[in-house]
């Protein structure tokens, strides 16, 4: 034990060196601890409970509720990166605790918004396909929503065997498993830059720029199945520095495990395994930089393994992948964009239609931010680019690389229609190199690297360069948080509102959808609105209809709609009388809607009620707000 400890002391004093070196501050003789971390990571918890307080009193319908949010989710990014940046010397268990602590707040924040549950109607896409292998014991049964969940199963398997082992429920066990998922990027991440350059104040800072992101808090922490790939990729991204790092016998078992994470990776998400082999195309680029055989031979052999492994994947597994990429493909041609982009059923990209704008300022916000991040990023790379040949592996270089991706993040968010959402997703990735090369200019700036006229005058101007810095990371967090998820109209809890995805999922649907798994035949078309045919069909795994919104937007029952109902092979209808109530917050009641962005008034409750009329027609559920009709016979043909 005490050779244990001694050889830890040593370890962290020698990475204190390393990391003074960088910033160019004195170093100073430290013992092992834990440091200020304690402090630190209270007051993030305090600010994480201030957002919870402002969830609870948004439920209440305070009005102050908004800016209690605010104060505490400011305060969640300030703290870290003002201690980051604003302390002459970081232990390196204080670094590390902070990686963990941050994704830690930030997955608490989710859970203060709806505890325990599930408020996103994709997460009820992989609740299918967990459902379907408990009963069945077996992979790759269709989903009848979102097909390609059933053929990316990762995060599905993992969370059936936590059912399987502890009785526990698909909510709590994928709870486990998005939390563990969202935990272990932050690690990730951290792990990766300490390894590639043995900075653990970049690294930690990387960590809190990298939660900043619009989608970490809340998109990449649901029960979907990118937030389980995610730390795959980045465990691949690790396994493989360290292979490049090392050699003999020791360099192959990195290897190894490099691919080993990667064919995870290709199984629990398309998408991030194709950012895995793009970074790691970005890191055997970067090797050429550092001429030696051997290591040039090691990374390209991991990139086509993973490469070939993904392929394969993709086209002999996962067949639906094309099918599910060719509407986001053509949102990005001039001229045969949508509006409304849907994705295997899931629409995408929508957060906001003529009735629910953004507000003004949140469009400021997200505008200053992306110039933020812009500047960042290119002084950034522009920074690691200086340093190169101080470098011992390909990574850092590999990830400057990397970074040049905000590029196209930019060029989807301008040129394509409603592209603040696939710019978001996007972002996701990005982040992960636009991180690094942002964390190394901050530090290098704001704490060591200042020109020495400055360090003249002491710690005053190194205070003023740090307060700057960790002003632009809380810049970057407001203005993501304000583009991000969940959008304007969803961002605080409360009572239920038509067409606005975490705020449209409540008993009365998810009851309803119980109902149909139970009472009806599986694989049926039900036509409703958005939200309560979404959760109607994955809960109750009921077959996905689109183009049905002209069933509703009529006041009385035709022939034309008959055919229509036939034609898409409607067998019921769910009716949720709320649509006749409230305008849609994201501007369309339906999927593929017509009228989207038209509506000045509410559905007329008539075009609701005339199903009552209609022979052929029986209601078959009814719990006061939802009603679920039957069509059979003659009302296909009325």
């Amino acid at each position: 034990m005490t050779t244990a400890v001694s050889l830890l002391a040593i370890e962290n004093q020698t990475t204190q060196v390393a990391d003074d070196a960088q910033t160019g501050l004195p170093h100073r003789n430290v013992s092992d601890g834990i440091g200020r971390l304690p402090e630190v990571t209270l007051a993030m918890a305090v600010a994480g409970g201030i957002v919870a307080v402002a969830f609870a009193a948004a439920r209440s319908g305070h009005h102050w509720a908004s800016h209690l949010f605010w104060v505490g989710q400011v305060a969640i990014y300030a703290v870290p990166a003002g201690f980051l940046l604003c302390r002459k010397h970081v232990l390196r268990l204080e670094a590390m605790g902070l990686a963990l602590v941050m994704p830690v707040i930030t997955f608490l924040v989710n859970q203060y918004y709806s505890p325990g549950q599930f408020r996103f109607t994709d997460e009820f896409d992989h609740v299918q396909t967990a459902q379907t292998i408990l009963a069945t014991h077996h992979l790759f049964h269709a989903n009848t929503v979102l097909p390609q969940s059933a053929q990316y199963p990762g995060l599905e398997i993992i969370t059936t065997a936590i059912v399987s082992v502890t009785h526990l429920s698909i909510t709590t066990s994928g709870l486990i498993v998005v939390g563990a998922a969202h935990v272990l990027v932050g690690l990730g991440l951290y792990l990766l830059i300490t390894e590639m350059t043995g900075r653990y104040r970049v690294a930690a800072l990387a960590g809190v720029i990298y939660a900043t992101g619009s989608h970490y808090q809340f998109f990449d922490s649901y029960f979907i199945y990118e937030a389980i790939a995610l730390p795959f990729l980045l465990l691949s991204l690790l396994a493989t520095i360290k292979m490049v790092k090392r050699q003999g016998s020791v360099a192959v078992a990195w290897g190894v495990a490099a691919v080993a994470f990667g064919a995870v990776t290709a199984v629990c998400h398309h998408v991030t395994s194709y950012m895995l082999v793009a970074l790691l195309f970005a890191f055997a680029a970067a090797q050429l930089w550092f001429p030696s055989p051997r290591r040039t031979r090691g990374l390209i052999t991991v990139l086509i393994s993973v490469a070939a492994i993904v392929a394969i994947w993709d086209l002999g597994i996962a067949t639906a992948t094309v099918s599910y990429f060719r509407p986001v493909i053509d949102s990005l041609v001039p001229g045969r964009s949508t509006a409304t982009t849907a994705v295997g059923g899931v629409v995408i990209a929508t957060k906001a239609g003529v009735t629910g704008k953004s507000p003004r300022i949140d469009t400021i916000a997200e505008y200053i931010a992306f110039l933020v991040l812009m500047a960042l990023t290119f002084f950034g790379t522009l920074s690691v680019w200086r340093i190169r040949r101080t470098f011992t592996n390909p990574g850092p270089l590999g990830l400057a690389i990397g970074s040049l991706s905000i590029v196209l993040v930019l060029a989807i968010r301008v040129a394509v229609p409603s592209g603040s959402e696939l710019a978001s997703r996007g972002l996701t990735f990005a982040l992960i190199p636009i991180s690094f090369v942002s964390a190394t200019l901050l530090v290098d700036w704001a704490v060591g690297r200042v020109s020495p006229k400055h360090r003249r005058h002491g710690g005053k101007w190194r205070i003023g360069y740090s307060s700057i810095g960790a002003l632009l990371v809380v810049v970057l967090a407001v203005g993501n948080i304000a583009s991000g998820w969940p959008a304007f109209y969803a961002r605080l809890p409360g009572p239920y509102l038509v067409s606005a995805w975490e705020r449209s999922v409540d008993q009365h649907n998810v009851s309803a959808a119980q109902w149909v798994a139970d009472a009806l035949p599986r694989d049926q078309g039900v036509a409703s609105d958005y939200s309560t045919e979404a959760v109607i069909s994955a809960l109750g795994h009921q077959a996905d209809v689109q183009g049905i919104a002209g069933l509703f937007l009529t006041l009385k029952y035709s022939s034309s709609q008959g055919a229509l109902a036939r034609s898409k092979r409607v067998s019921y209808i769910a009716v949720d009388r709320r649509v006749s109530q409230q305008l849609p917050a994201t501007g369309y009641y339906f999927k593929q809607d017509p009228e989207r962005g038209l509506y000045s008034t509410p559905l007329p409750a008539q075009a609701l009620d005339k199903f009552e009329k209609v022979p052929g027609v029986s209601r078959i559920f009814d719990d006061g707000t939802i009603v679920i009709y039957q069509i059979i016979g003659s009302a296909y043909t009325k």
